[in-house]
């Protein structure tokens, strides 16, 4: 059909459009598809958060007394969650251990930039900083790796933290 006779009967679809709806619609599908696996991202295999609600406590790890910052992320998990916080204190390794086999939820503690700790556990982005030049140590929280959901959370509020957010 000539464009002339074409636009004369109200067809003004541009030549191409035909060829493109193949692509377009697979395009569709495949945002679809994707998004179908998305179901509850982020996950936490072991279900800590869930966990954590459902038990009504955080089993929070620490080696020293914490500094504020410290207390005001638990005081903010605290709320975000609806449980009370549970300290255990003990020497930073054997807490570490206990988090890794899910004994613990959350191991605060002062860390170098360099941890090793970092390869096993999830660390949060620092919330206070101390010392200066090479002696920098960063207070994080150590979580669970692979408990997305819980690392999200903790993430998420010690850096309203580190950039001066509300008080507790």
């Amino acid at each position: 059909m000539a464009p002339a006779t074409a636009a004369l009967r109200g067809d003004f679809r541009r030549p191409d459009t035909e060829a493109r709806r193949p692509k377009a619609l697979m395009a569709l599908v495949l945002v679809a598809l994707s998004l179908a696996g998305c179901d509850y991202f982020p996950r936490d295999p072991d279900h800590s958060l869930q966990e954590i609600r459902t038990r009504g406590t955080i089993r929070v790890g620490a080696q020293l007394d914490l500094p504020p910052e410290a207390m005001q992320l638990v005081k903010r998990l605290e709320r975000a969650t609806g449980a009370k916080a549970q300290y255990r204190e003990g020497p930073l390794e054997p807490l570490l251990q206990k988090l890794d086999t899910g004994q613990i939820d959350l191991v605060i503690a002062p860390f170098t930039k360099e941890t090793p700790w970092a390869t096993s556990s999830a660390l949060s982005p620092p919330f206070r900083t101390e010392g200066r030049d090479k002696h920098v140590i960063e207070w994080r929280a150590a979580m669970r790796s692979g408990e997305n959901r819980w690392i999200f959370m903790v993430e998420t509020n010690a850096r309203k933290i580190a950039r001066g957010g509300d008080a507790a």
